[in-house]
């Protein structure tokens, strides 16, 4: 699930992926910086059936095709797409082309991951509206680097579509993505959501041959999935925010809440570089930037939506209790493995939160809130043997039902 679940997102968030045909010299400006912008990232120059240019300036290219590796070793990517047009292209300022709408067909890709497997994807079609194109400069920044490794539109959408992956169909009703920022640097604010993703019965039943799923009213599976999070560059570094939530029809959600700051955008250079050159990154050279990584608050949750409550008996049963006795034996069982962390007073608030939770299935939350920003450097230099230490710094705490 969670290679098909890449695939599926990586069709869609890497468009520049579909829009690069092989001869630089005879490509309209647009689509000869969207060329130079892939070239740069991943070493590869697609290959296409036709261009063509209308009297206004719209290109339309058709069967298209890109093929790479993404490592050394890693799976072998197909992408295909059938036609893409870029209507209202306009120069703007700081080598910034805009294309006004952009429409693709027919969108394919394949993945083999090994062993024989392979992960299919297809989209019907898929729009991008202010799609704001980098043109790269010669001996780019790290920074220009960065931007023009990001795929931005004010608005992009796909329909319905569908991927594969052993043996097994997923559908999902459609795809929407927004961003409102600056077109030069990319920094601002994003959402993307993931409409009605089923999971079938018969893909269930393939890995609960039991039918316990069934049993308690899964037969299949309806997920959704949104993310919103904003990126700022600021000078040499960047920092980012964001949460991301999963839910399940009748099952619950889970929801994570993440930020940090002063990333150093060389070091991101650094990654893009490896992967570029199917090489493993520089630790030697990474390390040293990132110590001055600030992390920010995070916040993981769960929210019940009746899941809990079906397991809770099946669970009591297995092991030959009643549902209040096995609450009690975990609480027990959780005091005691906690026992290592030497911070009791952490240790009596989860296991009261849990306790609740178990009693009360409602919400459970972990939340990380230092006190006051906490670099990388800082956490290096913890005790290993003093885990109550980082707990007080990252000020991480553990509550039910709120």
């Amino acid at each position: 699930m969670k290679t098909a679940f890449r695939a599926m997102l990586l069709v869609l968030l890497a468009t520049s992926a579909f829009t690069i045909p092989s001869k630089a010299e005879d490509l309209p400006p647009v689509v000869a910086a969207l060329f130079g912008n892939l070239e740069k990232q991943i070493n590869v120059k697609p290959t296409y059936g036709k261009l063509e240019t209308d009297s206004n300036g719209n290109i339309t290219i058709s069967d298209m095709a890109v093929s790479y590796a993404a490592m050394a070793g890693g799976p072998q990517i197909n992408y295909t797409v059938k036609t893409i047009s870029f209507e209202n292209v306009e120069a703007e300022a700081d080598s910034i082309i805009k294309v006004g709408k952009s429409v693709m067909t027919d969108l394919k890709m394949n993945m083999n991951v090994g062993d024989g497997q392979n992960v299919t994807v297809e989209l019907p079609s898929a729009t991008a509206e202010d799609w704001f194109v980098p043109v790269l400069a010669e001996n780019p920044t790290p920074l220009q680097e960065l931007r023009a490794n990001m795929s931005i539109a004010r608005k992009a959408s796909a329909g319905e579509f569908k991927f594969s992956t052993m043996g097994q169909t997923f559908t999902a009703k459609g795809m929407e993505l927004t961003w409102d920022g600056d077109p030069v640097t990319g920094a601002g604010k994003s959402s993307i959501t993931l409409k009605d993703l089923v999971i079938p019965e018969a893909a269930i039943a393939a890995g609960d041959p039991t039918g316990q799923m069934k049993k308690l009213g899964y037969a299949d599976l309806t997920l959704n999935f949104t993310a919103a999070g904003e990126l700022a560059i600021n000078g040499e570094t960047f920092g980012i925010n964001g949460n991301i939530d999963v839910s399940g029809k009748d099952m619950g959600g889970f929801k994570f809440a993440f930020g940090a700051s002063e990333l150093p955008i060389s070091a991101l250079a650094e990654l893009q570089a490896a992967e570029r050159d199917k090489r493993e990154p520089n630790m030697n050279a990474l390390m040293p930037q990132l110590m001055n990584v600030t992390i920010g608050d995070m916040r993981f949750r769960f929210e019940d939506a009746s899941i809990t409550r079906k397991l809770l008996p099946i669970f009591a049963k297995m092991q030959g209790m009643d549902e209040a006795a096995m609450v009690a034996n975990a609480s027990a069982m959780l005091q005691i493995s906690m026992m290592q962390l030497k911070n009791q007073a952490f240790t009596d608030q989860v296991v009261g939160a849990v306790s609740a939770f178990l009693k009360d299935p409602k919400s459970i939350t972990i939340a990380i809130k230092p006190a006051s920003p906490v670099k990388v450097q800082q956490m290096m230099t913890l005790d290993p043997n003093n885990p109550a230490a980082a707990i007080d710094l990252l000020g991480v705490s553990v509550t039910a039902n709120d």
